[in-house]
């Protein structure tokens, strides 16, 4: 049996939103999390595990030209902000020309908040911006 232990490259990874490919994207993270607490019962240790709500959030950096594209793209929709786009957001990854490729479909995405700032000598503008989704379909 052999195993492959490489690993899928940031070259390697393809991020799309509202139909158009990221090239200004620096970053992307998402995660899911589930409240969870131990269940006492008789003595002092846990009989149980339950579970509660799940919440989905994560952040995108991008390059200034990426968010006016996107910001854009909602004030021609009749949106105000950034703040007011809604969207599913496409990530397909692979490994290499013989694998098969991934990808995770993060539903009804929205912006959190944006921020916007230079500093002396920056050669270009980065905007991390925090993200709430609905739900995340994995290997799609």
């Amino acid at each position: 049996m052999i195993f492959d232990t490489k690993e899928v490259t940031w070259a390697n990874m393809k991020v799309v939103l509202l139909g158009k490919e990221l090239t200004g994207i620096r970053a992307i993270k998402y995660k899911l999390s589930q409240e969870k607490e131990h269940l006492h019962g008789a003595g002092d240790e846990p009989i149980g595990i339950q579970r509660g709500k799940r919440t989905y959030e994560g952040e995108i950096k991008l390059l200034k030209f990426e968010y006016d594209i996107l910001a854009d793209a909602v004030k021609k929709a009749g949106g105000r902000d950034i703040l007011d786009l809604s969207a599913e957001i496409v990530v397909t990854y692979v490994k290499d020309a013989l694998s098969s490729p991934r990808t995770d479909i993060i539903q009804g995405f929205q912006f959190k908040e944006f921020e916007k700032g230079w500093e002396q000598g920056a050669k270009f503008m980065e905007l991390t911006l925090p993200i709430i989704f609905m739900g995340l379909k994995q290997n799609a």
